[in-house]
């Protein structure tokens, strides 16, 4: 089951927050302070799943045609987590959790299908001081009436050091507008406008649709709505990762994580791994490491356009060189990158 996910699971994680429209690279901001009293309460809308990529990310099949509907109805809530047990302040963020219905699901035998899920998405940071983040965790968790094989649940931790300087409500240079409406400069086309109740209306086309922008009927049509600042609502620390010790490499390749490896700058195989991952009694069934040599410190900023546009956090990574590392279990996968004194910097978890 896990080897089927691993063909679209990268995807997944794009599409199910209905928010990867690019991945972008080096990405410089202008940063203006802007003061806001108001947070995004709900986001509702739909998305045309115009792209190969865009159905499989939701676990379907290439046997069925693309334009799928997903309709999304999605709750916004500020949140402060407790229990962990290697912060020094209790981090913060948003869960984004709620309904999401696929329908117009055609085969080649051109029937209709329909798939209902819950989609959850949690993003932490820990802040050392003002405007300096040490730790950033993002989870998401899609669970789909089809059945398990379309299930997946995904956590990112980065470890940002020295820690990362974030500027909150800052006015970014990758969009073109003002107050009400801003277009996006670079990537797929984003408008966001302000609605005469004060929502906000996002458009926008998936990278390499097809007729999409400026067009009638745009892939994604979200609009979100904002309700004045609220006190945080506090959760649980997700588990803490665990270095799994004495991992030597297998003759077999993990699978899970290809689609990830890809964004980085991998080279020689090691034969030291260096892995981090929940803690798990599974049976270890492919292990390998490659060297990680950067030479520009390329930025990956997954989500980044989209976030951004819709008022949430993104986050920024910045490519180091040092060891990215791999494990397959039975049921699940972990990958890791380490710097070159092994301290752990990236960690994924996919189960």
């Amino acid at each position: 089951m896990a080897s089927n996910r691993s063909n679209h699971i990268l995807e997944c994680i794009i599409l199910a927050m209905v928010v990867l429209a690019s991945t972008s690279i080096g990405l410089e901001s202008e940063v203006i302070i802007v003061e806001e009293s108001e947070e995004i309460d709900y986001i509702i809308g739909t998305v045309t799943l115009s792209t190969r990529t865009a159905m499989n990310s939701l676990g379907l099949s290439e046997d069925t045609e693309i334009g799928a509907v997903a309709t999304v109805n999605l709750s916004v809530n500020s949140i402060t987590s407790e229990g962990c047990g290697n912060c020094e302040q209790d981090p913060s963020g948003l869960q984004i959790e709620g309904f999401v219905e696929i329908q117009n699901i055609r085969n080649e035998m051109g029937g209709l299908g329909r798939i209902e899920g819950t989609l959850s998405i949690t993003y932490l940071k820990e802040n050392l001081n003002e405007n300096f983040i040490s730790k950033e965790w993002f989870t998401i968790n899609w669970n789909a009436s089809g059945g398990t094989e379309l299930d997946s649940f995904t956590q990112f931790t980065i470890i940002h050091n020295p820690p990362k300087l974030d500027l909150d409500n800052r006015y970014d240079a990758s969009f073109i507008g003002n107050d009400y409406d801003k277009e996006s400069r670079t990537g797929p086309w984003l408008l966001a406008k302000t609605l005469v109740d004060g929502s906000l209306n996002i458009q926008g086309c998936f990278p390499n649709s097809l007729s999409c922008e400026k067009s009638l009927n745009p892939d994604i049509n979200l609009t979100s709505i904002k309700k004045p600042v609220e006190l945080p609502e506090i959760i649980q620390h997700p588990n803490e990762l665990i270095q799994i010790n004495n991992v030597e490499s297998t003759n077999i390749s993990p699978n899970q994580f290809d689609g990830f490896r890809k964004l980085f700058d991998t080279k020689n195989e090691t034969n030291n791994p260096h892995i981090w991952c929940n803690e798990n009694e599974e049976e270890i069934i492919a292990a390998k490491s490659w060297e990680l040599i950067v030479s520009n410190n390329n930025i990956i900023a997954p989500m980044s356009l989209w976030l951004d546009i819709l008022n949430l956090p993104s986050s920024t990574f910045v490519q180091t060189s040092g060891v990215w590392s791999e494990i397959n279990f039975s049921n699940s996968g972990c990958a890791s990158i380490s710097d070159e004194h092994h301290n752990l910097i990236f960690s994924i978890i996919i189960i």
